[in-house]
């Protein structure tokens, strides 16, 4: 049942954002055309090539990302006090095989800047660290388990680190990672993960009844550059940043037909 949900999840969210989105409204357009109804099928035709077009630029994806990525300011350093936080939870973001014939598989770049960051909060603060993420697939190591080991190996990280090694998505990151936390009767926690993820990541662990301290990484755009010509042309890299926004946002509308959901059930 859970494979059937996360595949009709992971399905819809393609076919959402960009590019499918873009090919359901070419074939809508197509079709309209072969049923005798050019002008709607010009529209949509139109739009999908103008959607491709925004979608493929640095202003486009500027335009998507600022909302997500300015949400929440860079933590300038630790907090003290009764503000201090009692663990870091760093969130998994992938991962890649490290040869082309190897099984063996490790974090990606995504991953690394996140446990880059975490890493150095862990030395300052000498917190807990959860890594949170649970296996990719079937018959490999939990995400959790790899970015551990990369705590320990590559970043030298002496702090205990308990995985949490059973999560599929954001929203079983939070709700995983608060049980482990009420174990160890934390509440107020760091939150480490993507600039572009954080505004989805921090509602999702505020509703599992966290007290979230937003620790943003990995920024995809430089946004003070000024613009220039070259930001006008599209390019591949920005139809990707553009998917990743739109998957947030979509994420985002999620979140909130869930919560539409639970207030209505009370």
């Amino acid at each position: 049942m859970l494979l059937r949900y996360t595949t009709v999840l992971t399905l819809a969210s393609a076919l959402l954002q960009p590019p499918g989105v873009l090919f359901l409204l070419a074939i809508f357009g197509w079709i309209s055309e072969l049923l005798g109804w050019r002008y709607l099928g010009r529209i949509l035709l139109f739009i999908a090539l103008s959607m491709l077009y925004f979608f493929s630029t640095a202003m486009g994806a500027r335009l998507l990302l600022s909302p997500l990525e300015n949400r929440y300011p860079p933590l300038n350093g630790p907090l003290s006090g009764a503000q201090k936080p009692g663990a870091i939870v760093v969130l998994g973001g992938g991962e890649v095989m490290t040869s082309p014939k190897s099984r063996q598989e490790t974090a990606n770049a995504r991953t690394l800047v996140r446990l880059m960051a975490a890493a150095r909060l862990a030395k300052r603060t000498h917190l807990p660290l959860i890594p949170s993420g649970g296996a990719p697939r079937f018959g490999v190591a939990a995400e959790a388990t790899t970015m551990a080991q990369i705590l320990r190996q590559d970043f030298h990280v002496s702090n205990p680190i308990w995985p949490e090694t059973h999560s599929y998505n954001t929203a079983a990151n939070a709700a995983n990672s608060s049980v482990l936390l009420a174990e160890h009767h934390i509440q107020r926690i760091y939150l480490v993960t993507s600039a572009l993820h954080m505004p989805r990541a921090v509602a999702w662990f505020r509703l599992s009844h966290l007290d979230v301290v937003p620790v943003p990484t990995d920024y995809r755009l430089n946004q003070i550059r000024p613009y220039r010509l070259g930001s006008w042309l599209p390019r591949a890299i920005f139809m990707e940043i553009s998917s990743e926004a739109c998957h947030e946002y979509l994420g985002l509308l999620w979140l909130g037909l869930q919560k539409q959901g639970l207030g209505s059930g009370d």
